[in-house]
């Protein structure tokens, strides 16, 4: 079933624009930039006042994925939006206790493993609760001309096997199915590129000289009077290596999904026997200093050849490795590449008086977190205003 499942999302994911090149990314772009406008506009009602962009970030990448998922889109206030929020930061909490059982059996007899599954449990049953209104709603308003959203694809596709005598989902229930499949693109694909962001913002606090480096490059491609789209990243590539260090150094998901031995095997003296579960410790391939010159320091231009041109060695691997990687990773980096370089076309970040920098040791889960912190956004020289208005215009345009 994993193999055609995959299959499927991977099609319907890239007829939704998570492809590299086609009208597909143009619509996809067109959606981001929407809740990169939004978010700016938001943070402006802040400027220089101490914010905590956790939420900020939350809502601009929800947005992003349930207009993808199923035509949705929350307000900062919506009481939806923020039970979701606290469940889905409960959930990788919690899973960060329990996900290693699978390979560990014995885990389960540790005080506390039966408690914390019965939660995950519950959390998936309330979220799964609001996925089941939505497919309901979509059924009823459902046109197999029109297509609006991913679930729009899965109630086409259960039309068609119907039609066909075909048996998907290996005979299990389609609604539950595709309440798992929303449940776990979401919550992965919000949290995921949220604490990216984060992270983003404690490097730039850290390093104010590859802030004002990458701003400058920014000034001379883009202009002032517009955003960054994604037609500038190829003129943008300390932009973009400033993106790739923060995947890097961060590596927020320090391990990959499982994967299993085909037969046995020897590797560097080690016998490993068939079947044997394989899991990828990513964060210590980026951090290796037999790869990396002096990885533990913040070096976007270890990115940069000698011609000045972008380069990502094989082992920068921040979204899996093997046929288990992350199938969202092109809409992951228009989604950094957007937000993470308009924040700082149109903001200086500071840091409030009398606060230290963030820690840069995070907090280790499921997903490595920064601490908490604030920061203090300062509107750079231009017309807001007429900044946001003129990206606006452009994608309207663009999307004519």
């Amino acid at each position: 079933m994993w193999k055609s499942q995959r299959r499927f999302l991977h099609d319907q994911l890239r007829t939704f624009g998570m492809k590299l090149f086609g009208s597909g990314k143009e619509k996809m772009e067109t959606r981001i930039m929407g809740e990169v406008e939004s978010l700016l506009r938001n943070l402006a009602k802040t400027e220089s006042e101490p914010t905590d962009l956790n939420a900020p970030f939350s809502l601009a990448i929800t947005n992003v994925i349930c207009s993808l998922l199923m035509s949705v889109r929350f307000k900062q206030d919506d009481p939806r939006f923020i039970r979701f929020t606290e469940l889905i930061e409960e959930g990788f909490k919690l899973f960060s206790n329990v996900m290693m059982v699978g390979d560990f059996p014995f885990l389960r007899h540790l005080p506390g493993f039966n408690s914390a599954c019965k939660k995950i449990e519950q959390n998936k049953e309330e979220m799964g609760g609001f996925f089941q209104e939505m497919v309901n709603q979509h059924r009823d308003t459902f046109d197999p001309e029109h297509m609006r959203d991913l679930i729009d694809t899965y109630l086409l596709e259960i039309k068609k096997a119907e039609s066909e005598g075909r048996i998907l989902f290996c005979g299990k229930d389609c609604d539950r199915q595709m309440q798992q499949i929303i449940g776990d693109i979401y919550s992965a694909g919000m949290e995921t590129i949220k604490t990216t962001l984060l992270w983003y913002v404690v490097y730039m606090l850290h390093n104010p000289g590859v802030l004002k480096r990458m701003q400058d490059e920014l000034d001379a491609v883009v202009g002032r009077e517009r955003l960054p789209q994604l037609s500038d990243q190829a003129f943008l590539p300390y932009t973009e290596c400033v993106i790739n260090e923060v995947l890097r150094i961060s590596s927020i998901v320090p391990l990959g999904t499982t994967h299993a031995t085909t037969k046995d095997l020897e590797l560097d003296g080690h016998f490993i026997p068939k079947d044997s579960h394989i899991i990828p410790q990513l964060s210590a391939v980026h951090m290796d200093p037999n790869l990396w010159e002096a990885p533990e320091q913040f070096n976007p231009t270890r990115f940069l050849n000698a011609e000045g041109k972008v380069v990502k060695p094989e082992f920068f691997m921040p979204f899996g490795v093997g046929r288990r990687m992350c199938l969202g990773d092109v809409l992951a980096r228009m989604e950094l590449f957007l937000f993470a370089s308009s924040l700082v076309h149109t903001f200086d970040i500071k840091l409030p008086e009398g606060a230290s920098l963030p820690n840069l040791d995070g907090n280790e889960g499921v997903t490595i977190t920064p601490d908490s912190f604030k920061v203090c956004l300062q509107r750079r020289t231009g017309d807001f205003d007429f900044l946001i208005a003129a990206s606006s215009k452009l994608r309207s345009a663009g999307s004519q």
